[in-house]
C-alpha cells in the first residue's frame, strides 16, 4: 500500500544548484497539466496517503496553476501532510499565498550565508531571499509550518551559525532550520567529500537540526514497499535517491496494479527486505549518509 507520494509539478528551474542533477535528469522542459495531475490522484486514491511531496527536480512555484494541484491533492486525501519547497528567488504573488491553504510544511532552500548562498544556488540573489523572508513576514501562514533546509556540505558547514543568529533575529516566524548533509541522486556516481574534526564538532552542536537516519541499512527503506514517485511526464521510480535509474512504468499509460508488480520494483523491495542491494541500490546515498550521522547524532 502506498503511504508517501512525490508528484513533481513541473521540472522547470530557475537556478543551477551545485547539488542538484537536474542538469543530467531533465533532457525536456515541462510543467504537467491539471487534466493529467488529476488522472494520476484519482488512480491513487484508494491507497492510505498519509504524507505528499509537491515538488521534484523543478521549482515547484513556477507552474503557474501550482495552488490548484495542492488544493487537488487535497481534495483527493483530505488527512494527508501535503509538503513542498521553494528556493525563494521570485516575487510572492496570488499563487503562493493560495497555496499555503494547503501545504502543511514549506521549506525554504538556503544553503549558506551571504556569498555561500549565492555560490552553492547557482543564480540565486542573497538579496531576493531576503525581500522574499521580509515580505512572507507580512503573509498570513494558516497552518503551514515555514522551515529553511539547508543542504550541508564541507564548504558552508561554517556559515551555520551566521544563517541561524539572521533568522532568529529577523524571520521569528521560521520555525526550524533542517540540516541535511549534501547528497546524491544518480544511479552510477557517488558523492565523495572529506569531512574535518571542525564539520562533525559544527554539526554535533545543531544535532538536533541534523536530519536522517543513524544506523540505517538497506532493510530500512520503506521507499519500495510505500513509497511511490512520479515525476511530470508520469514516469515512476522507485525511490527518491535514484533519480537517473530506468522508469519502471507510466502513471498515465498504465493500470497501478501493474507499475507497483512491476519485476523491477518488487526485486529491489527483496534486495532491501534482505540487505542484499542490487545494482538499483549499490551507490545509494543514504548507506554513505548513515555513517556520516552516527558520527554526529550518536
Amino acid at each position: 500500500m502506498i503511504k508517501y507520494l512525490m508528484l513533481e509539478p513541473t521540472n522547470r528551474c530557475n537556478l543551477n544548484c551545485t547539488f542538484c542533477n537536474r542538469r543530467v535528469v531533465v533532457k525536456k522542459q515541462h510543467d504537467i497539466n491539471i487534466d493529467d495531475w488529476n488522472s494520476i490522484l484519482y488512480k491513487l486514491r484508494k491507497h492510505p496517503v498519509e504524507v505528499v511531496k509537491v515538488q521534484g527536480l523543478g521549482e515547484s512555484y513556477l507552474h503557474s496553476e501550482f495552488d490548484i494541484l495542492c488544493e487537488m491533492v487535497r481534495r483527493y486525501f483530505p488527512s494527508s501532510y501535503i509538503i513542498s519547497s521553494t528556493n525563494c528567488q521570485y516575487e510572492l504573488g496570488r499563487v503562493f499565498k493560495r497555496s499555503l491553504k494547503y501545504i502543511n510544511l514549506l521549506y525554504l532552500s538556503v544553503d549558506g550565508f551571504e556569498d555561500t548562498y549565492e555560490k552553492f544556488r547557482v543564480g540565486a540573489k542573497w538579496s531576493t531571499l531576503v525581500k522574499f523572508l521580509d515580505d512572507l513576514k507580512h503573509i498570513d501562514h494558516g497552518v503551514t509550518d515555514i522551515t529553511i533546509n539547508y543542504v550541508v556540505n564541507i564548504n558552508n558547514y561554517m556559515d551555520i551559525e551566521k544563517l541561524h543568529t539572521f533568522v532568529s533575529e529577523k524571520y521569528p516566524f521560521i520555525s526550524e532550520i533542517r540540516l541535511n548533509i549534501a547528497q546524491w541522486w544518480s544511479e552510477n556516481q557517488e558523492l565523495r567529500e572529506d569531512y574535518t574534526d571542525d564539520f562533525y564538532n559544527v554539526l554535533r552542536k545543531y544535532k538536533g537540526n541534523v536530519k536522517g537516519k543513524a544506523p540505517w541499512t538497506y532493510s530500512d527503506c520503506w521507499w519500495p514497499r510505500e513509497g511511490f514517485i512520479a515525476d511530470v511526464f508520469g514516469d515512476v521510480r522507485i525511490c527518491l535517491l535514484n533519480t537517473t535509474t530506468e522508469p519502471i512504468g507510466n502513471i498515465l499509460k498504465q493500470p497501478l496494479d501493474e507499475i507497483l508488480n512491476s519485476e523491477k520494483r518488487l526485486k529491489v523491495r527483496k534486495e532491501c527486505e534482505y540487505n542484499t542491494p542490487g545494482r538499483h541500490c549499490w551507490t545509494c546515498d543514504y548507506k554513505r549518509l548513515s555513517a556520516i550521522l552516527s558520527k554526529i547524532l550518536l
